[in-house]
């Protein structure tokens, strides 16, 4: 694993960590000894203190002697700063505020997200434009403002919470092959799901081998962007991952795994050495798209 530079401070940004997956992400890699600074990227500030109380706890609890053989000398600084994913603006600030406070970022989990409720009436071509342009286009948006950040930190890596539910195989063949495309850019992966959400709209999506999930579609996308940013950014590491069927607010408590073990891929993604990059990993391993 990654060891600590002596004079340097590691700094890891997790989106949506105020509260299940999120939440565990942030708590494990303060935990992990290789960070120095954890910055919880949330909308709400009330939410957000919360968690850095009971994280904090937590880290006081894994220091202790009593706890531990070999107790931490120095625990991680854990702080919270304003982010809005899918507002462009929000994007640009907070980038702004981690230059100004650490000119570098080392690590990005791009974990937050949105989900329609399988309960909400609202119909699936007036969904299709608000999951997009959060879990996709804001995801996109903010990981490019934060790119400049990334390329100045050690060892850096991006880990983007991908689901099951982002499978290959839900479009059809001839789109399998755009999205898996060894020479797909980001503006071809932006036009590919610019046609899907206009089929979705027009009703055509399912004819022109879509499938009839805004969703798993929003993550589908989030694949195929990790693997291009992949081969654009040779000297980081970039890696996606299903975090499984969680209990969590997202699955309205119905997972089936707790969220702490939901985060345990996306944090060996960002604390292991010797990785691939521009794969789907699932369990802590690389797995099948």
């Amino acid at each position: 694993m990654i060891s600590p530079i002596e004079g340097i401070r590691r700094v890891a940004v997790v989106t949506g960590s105020n509260q299940g997956i999120g939440y565990f992400i942030a708590l494990q890699l303060a935990l992990s000894g290789k960070f120095q600074d954890i910055v919880l990227a949330c909308r709400s500030e009330v939410r957000a203190m919360d968690a850095i109380a009971t994280m904090q706890q937590h880290q006081q609890l894994q220091a202790s002697p009593s706890f531990s053989s070999s107790p931490a000398t120095v625990l991680p600084n854990i702080q919270y700063e304003n982010l809005i994913l899918g507002n462009a603006t929000s994007h640009q600030e907070f980038a702004a505020k981690m230059k100004e406070n650490f000119g570098h970022v080392d690590c990005l989990v791009n974990n937050a997200a949105m989900a329609y409720k399988h309960a909400d009436t609202t119909p699936h071509a007036e969904q299709c434009t608000p999951t997009l342009d959060v879990n996709y286009r804001g995801t996109v948006d903010f990981t490019e403002c934060m790119l400049p950040l990334l390329r100045c930190g050690t060892d850096a890596r991006i880990v983007n919470l991908s689901s099951s539910a982002a499978r290959l195989g839900q479009v059809s063949p001839e789109l399998q092959k755009k999205f898996t495309s060894p020479t797909l850019t980001m503006e071809e992966l932006n036009a590919l799901v610019d046609t899907y959400e206009k089929h979705v709209k027009e009703g055509t999506h399912q004819k022109h081998g879509w499938s009839n999930t805004n969703y798993g579609m929003s993550k589908l996308a989030i694949t195929a962007a990790t693997k291009v940013w992949a081969r654009q950014e040779p000297t980081m590491k970039i890696n996606c991952c299903d975090p499984g069927y969680c209990n969590t607010s997202m699955t309205s408590g119905r997972g089936t795994d707790p969220p702490e073990k939901g985060a345990r891929t996306a944090v060996m993604l960002a604390i292991k050495d010797d990785l691939p990059s521009g794969e789907f990993f699932a369990a802590e391993k690389v797995a099948k798209w």
